[in-house]
């Protein structure tokens, strides 16, 4: 089964319901990091432009995909500002270090 990346970038007061909207998703695990940056939309009242985000990365079955990238735009159309990106990249291997197994993402090592 093919297992892809997805990174999402999102505003960070809407890092709540994003988790919750995973949730709903049984989305087994994630990673947020906070980070800075500008893209499209900078903050063009700071000197440097940049603006506090949340990024969460994603690791999912293929086939669960389209489910979660339609939520993430959902989400977007729901949200005022409707900032954000998802980004979806291939992933060649996912093993678990414990045990060296592939495994699938979410899932507990065997």
């Amino acid at each position: 089964m093919s297992i892809k990346r997805v990174i999402v970038i999102v505003p960070s007061d809407v890092l709540k319901k994003l988790e919750a909207r995973l949730k709903t998703l049984q989305v087994g695990g994630v990673t947020v990091s906070r980070v800075k940056g500008y893209g499209e939309y900078k903050n063009l009242y700071s000197i440097d432009w940049m603006s506090e985000h949340a990024k969460v990365e994603i690791f999912i079955e293929e086939p669960r995909l389209d489910a979660l990238i339609d939520a993430m735009l959902d989400m977007a159309r729901a949200d005022p500002s409707g900032g954000g990106i998802v980004a979806v990249l291939p992933v060649e291997r996912f093993l678990h270090l414990r045990t060296g197994t592939e495994a699938l993402p979410g899932a507990a090592p065997s």
